[in-house]
């Protein structure tokens, strides 16, 4: 008897470790009747592989162990899907659905590395963030995290900086590094004196408005990228109106490009922020808005100008930089 317990001991050991795949556990309270999708980035996309209904709040994912590491989920009704490393580890993620940035995630060595990271990157100004992003980096290369970490900060980087880190991944093709590249070709491409990139999407009303059909129409034109559920956005509103009042019958035009998902709450902040432009348009996909991804706009309020021939002649002015900008280019 002994032998055959010793015998079964040593064969579930060896199922065990050959097991060749991880559990991925979501216990997320009011979530009951929801979908949690599981994605991994496929070809510079992020691509739903698996989908669970959270029953009991709980949810659980069997997952072939391979080389990827870098997973997300995602459930309706977040601005943003919530990445972890699982280095073909269990995994296990509790939280709120109510409260994104409580979520707790435990996993493998690469996570906890990010758990810390993000406890105190949530405390630093922005000098001490682009530190911080810099120790991952400099520390440790080899890992997916450094060039996610990279991508997810990559506003705290301008163009120059952003090549120089791509050096320290020279050896490493990951799903961050692809998508580091591409983020940087974009902002190759919309660089100042850059010609415009054309979209056209839905405006307020349903019909489609291209930006081409804008382009020449006024001295300046810009692109302003922003949403109603944006803070930051909405301070920026009132100084945006008031240069567009001051300067609309010289030669000034807008055209606001928003990366909501309710329409309700968008067409209510353009009315609630005097937003008295014409052309209002969005996707309303959140940030995978795609406009949005081809001028590479990593935060928001972002905004692109265009002179009369569609080319970019500044970017990113706010407040009364802004403002500066147009009264002397309109001279």
């Amino acid at each position: 008897m002994k032998r055959l317990v010793i015998s079964s001991i040593i064969i579930l050991t060896l199922f065990a470790c050959n097991k060749n795949t991880f559990n991925i556990d979501v216990e997320m309270t009011n979530a009951n009747g929801k979908v949690v999708y599981l994605q991994k980035i496929i070809d510079n996309e992020s691509v739903n592989v698996d989908s669970v209904l959270i029953k009991d709040n709980k949810a659980h994912f069997d997952v072939k162990k391979d080389d990827k590491n870098a997973y997300h989920i995602f459930i309706k009704g977040w601005r943003r899907a919530l990445p972890f490393f699982a280095d073909n580890e269990d995994v296990i993620i509790k939280g709120d659905f109510n409260n994104y940035n409580k979520i707790n995630v435990t996993a493998s060595e690469t996570q906890e590395l990010l758990n810390d990271f993000n406890s105190s990157f949530a405390q630093a100004d922005d000098n001490a963030k682009k530190t911080l992003v810099l120790e991952i980096v400099e520390n440790h290369p080899e890992k997916d995290l450094a060039p996610y970490v990279v991508y997810r900060y990559k506003w705290l980087f301008n163009l120059d900086e952003l090549r120089d880190i791509m050096s320290y991944f020279n050896d490493a093709v990951t799903s961050y590094t692809a998508k580091l590249n591409e983020y940087i070709s974009f902002l190759e491409r919309t660089d100042v004196g850059q010609p415009y990139i054309d979209f056209t999407m839905n405006n307020v009303d349903g019909k489609e408005v291209s930006l081409s059909d804008l382009v020449g129409d006024n001295e300046l034109l810009m692109i302003d990228f922003w949403a109603a559920w944006c803070p930051d956005c909405r301070v920026e509103n009132p100084n945006v109106v008031a240069v567009y009042n001051d300067f609309k019958d010289k030669g000034f035009d807008v055209i606001s490009v928003s990366l909501d998902t309710d329409k309700a709450a968008w067409t209510k902040a353009i009315a609630d922020d005097k937003l008295s432009w014409k052309n209002h348009v969005s996707e309303l996909k959140g940030w995978d808005c795609s406009a949005a991804k081809e001028y590479g706009v990593a935060w928001i309020p972002q905004n692109v100008l265009l002179d009369i021939d569609g080319n970019i002649v500044a970017k990113n002015l706010n407040g009364n930089d802004l403002r500066i900008f147009v009264e002397n280019y309109l001279k």
